[in-house]
């Protein structure tokens, strides 16, 4: 039987009226994967977060590989939020202890350089830290479907279609398409802003995979 990714081939060759003998599916799925990688970029909305939990014996770990954003960062089990710092900050020496701080002598902060998370040193190790982030979109294969193309198949269709037409596809569409794409986007985004500072309906996150 066919799958995700091989129904999400014909969808696309359909919108454009094209065969699978001129276009198939290992050129339509390069299309599928350029449209993921552009709105794992640009997109921030709740069915992106994932939630992730790492044992630290350093002052650093390795970010999960398909981070985009960190959301949020604790400490368990006291659930103790941790506070972004930049680098140059979280480094100096002179910076104040934490007032509010619930860790006498400690000071409950983070920062990241490249793909690694580092927390304060004056914090005892190993520890474990719980890190809320936004994923990149699961690539769409035929044994699993991914958020995207669950929730939001408008626009994960509409840039799927407006990569193709990147692809030497003379469409008078793309124009429209990409329009629709940068205008959805942007409204979905402002949406998930407003859901983080008044709250949303509930939602379940996921952890990893979505079928």
């Amino acid at each position: 039987m066919p799958g995700f990714l091989t129904d999400k081939c014909a969808e696309i060759r359909n919108w454009l009226a094209l065969g699978s003998e001129i276009y198939p599916d290992a050129v339509v799925t390069t299309w599928i994967r350029m449209a993921e990688e552009y709105l794992s970029t640009a997109l921030r909305v709740k069915h992106m977060v994932q939630i992730d939990t790492s044992l630290i014996t350093e002052d650093r770990v390795p970010l999960p590989r398909d981070w985009q954003e960190i959301r949020l960062v604790r400490l368990l089990p006291a659930k103790s939020v941790l506070r972004y710092q930049t680098p140059d900050g979280f480094f100096n020496p002179e910076f104040p202890e934490d007032p509010d701080s619930d860790l006498p002598g400690q000071q409950k902060r983070y920062t990241i350089i490249g793909n690694y998370l580092y927390v304060a040193a004056t914090l005892e190790f190993p520890l474990t830290v719980e890190m809320s982030y936004y994923q990149d979109i699961p690539p769409l294969t035929d044994e699993l479907n991914n958020w995207a193309n669950y929730y939001h198949p408008t626009v994960y269709t509409l840039k799927i279609l407006h990569v193709a037409a990147l692809y030497s596809i003379d469409d008078e569409r793309s124009l429209l398409w990409d329009k629709e794409v940068t205008r959805s986007v942007g409204e979905m985004n402002k949406a998930h802003l407003i859901d983080k500072a008044s709250g949303s309906v509930l939602g379940f996150t996921r952890r990893k995979t979505f079928g």
